[in-house]
Order: C-alpha cells, then structure tokens, then sequence
C-alpha cells in the first residue's frame, strides 16, 4: 500500500514510511490526483506491478 504525505510538497511513503519519491513544482491550494506503481528490475528488464488506486492530495 502507498500513501501519500499532505505537504507543500507531497512525498510518497510506503507502509514502512520509507520515502520513495518526492513530487516537486506543485501549485499550493489545489488538489492532485495520484496513482503509482512498482517495478522490479531483472538483469536488463523492468517488471511492473498493477497501479494502485486514485489518491488525492491537497498541497498547503
């Protein structure tokens, strides 16, 4: 499960809290909507996850 930090710029955390990316250039007082997903790289391919659902964010 991701979630997602309400902040002047939003972070996505895991469950654990590790940060996993940092979303930069967001205009304040507006709502963004957010979906993510993971990937796994393998020697030289790249193996994905399914997205997860729409989140919303509100940046202060």
């Amino acid at each position: 499960m991701v979630s997602v930090v309400e902040a002047k710029t939003p972070i996505l955390t895991n469950v654990k809290g590790k940060k996993l990316k940092v979303i930069k250039k967001l205009k304040s007082k507006k709502k963004y909507y957010v979906k993510v997903r993971a990937y796994k790289t393998v020697g030289k391919k790249k193996y994905y996850g399914s997205y997860t659902s729409i989140k919303s964010i509100k940046v202060k």
